[in-house]
């Protein structure tokens, strides 16, 4: 068992209230309806911005939360808006786009809604009565955006890959090469990517797709090079996992993880709800106290050193939105870190009935986990090593995904105590609990603050986000054990909900608690998003590059910018 994380601040239960104001919350998700491409003035720029800080921060989310005047019932099923901040010599460059889906198009076309959401009802009859027949759901781009081998990909689960050019224009859907499959029904691809460094400093991406059905699941596992060019496919049938609920995976030197959360299908409200349009998608997914979370350890083709084989799993019922790390030790155990619910999860959650007090009754709250899995004996250990304190959206440094690491970096509730919890609004490092048998990705040793949580606050009635991890330049390569961990800086937007506008803090990872280094104050919102990524390629405009502001108001009308309407990218 591991001793359980200490917050840096005293234990303390209180009401919702007392943190932040519910209507504050619901103020992230208004719709924007301007796009805009704009250098960020010096005015604007609270501090200074690193001068090694070079590329691109991108991030994706829900941007639009009403289709021709018509509110959707949750913030998931928003139309995807992709932002980007570009970074060279000390100056930045702002740009936000709507990915120009299918779907996206013909709504705002027809001004009306067309499609049914994952997570809200919509209208796909466009009238006043559902269409019990049309079981389409809307595919939307907004759940996480990458750059690899020169491209950049909105992602979203039930759909292939969005392709943007460098303007973050839209180029049309893509296959990726064919590597998705063709003709008319090709694998959707997940909007959780993972990415590893080999120990000859070249780096892998690795995506998922999973195909439900009634009786198993089809998971895949595709791994490319730093072209995009696919190195290796592995697909796997899990009997009895058709609605396990593969949000995220995980991967280390050796395998393919994935999490199977024990939910069903409640086939008589898919019937009676769902087929009339008195439900989404979702609520008929349920969660099944009864059944145990099933681990699937999956080798990854290609590998030296040690021969692994395919392993599954059971421990007691956990659901996981997300997983934050893994690795192996020596003794050919694995360490799987996650934000875990033991309570299961709602998904009838929305719009219409959240409220401060919905934090308190609610029994999904996420838990940093750690379960320790013993592919021989097929022991799980659970231990819950940050109780106090709920959190979402972690991140790690990418050169320690795979491997042992001792940071990670999340989103948090402002509370601490083992019953109370609320939206993320801060922003906390991790230092996890130190494993014997694993080798640190650094020269140092453990640190004495191990099993630490720091935090940095952006105040009452505002919300941190997902904050990525940037490494410094003058770090070195993790991998091959040179620098720490945590030389680098967190990049994450902040809605501010008494101004109605977003900053982007940077903040020294190495110094959390100490506040931003810069806070760039952009002079308008971004709605609460999700997912997002950094790559050291500058995504921006040449640097004197002279242009004024750009910004186009979509209520009077999108269109592909010449690009034709239903590119199809290789």
């Amino acid at each position: 068992m591991y001793p359980q994380l200490q917050p840096l601040i005293p234990p303390s239960f209180q009401r919702l209230r007392d943190y932040t104001d519910w209507n504050s919350v619901i103020k992230g998700y208004t719709s924007q309806y301007v796009e805009r491409d704009y250098w960020v003035d010096a005015c604007m720029v609270e501090g200074q911005i690193p001068a090694e800080l070079e590329g691109t921060l991108l991030r994706n989310g829900p941007g639009l939360f009403e289709i021709g005047g018509t509110p959707i019932g949750q913030p998931f099923d928003g139309d995807g808006m992709v932002c980007s901040w570009a970074f060279s010599g000390g100056r930045c460059f702002f740009r936000s786009r709507y990915v120009r889906t299918d779907a996206f198009m013909a709504e705002q076309e027809a001004g009306r809604m067309l499609f049914r959401g994952a997570f809200s009802l919509g209208n796909p009859s466009g009238g006043r009565f559902f269409n019990p027949l049309d079981l389409r759901i809307k595919a939307i781009a907004n759940t996480n955006v990458v750059h690899w081998g020169g491209r950049t990909l909105a992602l979203h689960e039930r759909d292939l890959p969005w392709e943007l050019d460098s303007t973050l224009c839209t180029l049309g859907r893509t296959n990726l090469g064919d590597t998705l499959g063709t003709g008319s029904d090709p694998q959707n691809f997940g909007s959780h990517i993972r990415t590893f460094r080999e120990d000859d400093g070249s780096r892998r991406l690795i995506g998922s797709t999973f195909a439900e059905g009634l009786t198993k699941g089809t998971l895949t596992f595709l791994e490319y090079g730093e072209d995009l060019q696919l190195l290796f496919r592995t697909t796997v049938e899990l009997p009895g996992a058709g609605f396990g609920f593969f949000h995220d995976m995980l991967v280390t030197e050796h395998y393919y993880i994935a999490l199977e959360n024990p939910m069903r299908l409640d086939l008589s409200k898919m019937v009676t709800q769902y087929a009339l349009g008195r439900a989404c998608l979702a609520e008929c997914l349920k969660f099944d106290p009864s059944k145990r979370t099933k681990i699937h350890l999956i080798p990854r083709p290609g590998r030296s050193g040690k021969t692994v084989n395919r392993v599954m799993l059971e421990t007691e019922p956990l659901f996981c939105f997300h997983h934050v790390n893994a690795f192996e030790l020596e003794d050919d155990s694995v360490i799987m870190d996650c934000l875990a619910m033991r309570g299961g999860v709602d998904f009838g959650a929305n719009f219409g009935n959240l409220s401060a007090e919905f934090f308190q009754r609610a029994p999904w709250r996420t838990a940093l986990t750690r379960l320790t899995l013993d592919p021989d004996s097929r022991r799980v250990n659970v231990s819950r090593v940050a109780e106090q304190q709920s959190m979402e959206m972690p991140s790690v440094a990418p050169d320690c995904s795979g491997r042992p690491y001792r940071f990670a970096y999340v989103t948090s509730s402002r509370f601490v105590g083992p019953k109370g919890w609320g939206p993320p609004q801060d922003i906390m490092k991790v230092t996890l609990p130190p494993v014997a048998s694993a080798q640190l990705p650094a020269d140092e040793s453990p640190a004495e603050s191990s099993g630490r949580l720091e935090r940095w606050s952006p105040g009452r009635d505002s919300f941190a986000q997902e904050a990525i991890f940037v490494p410094s330049p003058s770090r070195g390569n993790i991998g091959n054990r040179r620098g720490n961990e945590d030389e680098g800086w967190l990049l994450a937007p902040v809605f501010r909900s008494a101004t109605m506008t977003t900053d982007l803090v940077i903040l020294d990872a190495a110094d959390v608690a100490g506040g931003p280094v810069a806070t760039i104050h952009l002079p308008h919102h971004i709605p609460i998003g999700l997912h997002g990524t950094f790559t050291e390629a500058y995504l921006g405009p040449p640097i004197d590059d002279k242009s004024p502001p750009k910004e186009h108001d979509i209520r009077r009308g999108v269109s592909h910018r010449g690009v034709p309407r239903y590119a199809d990218m290789p």
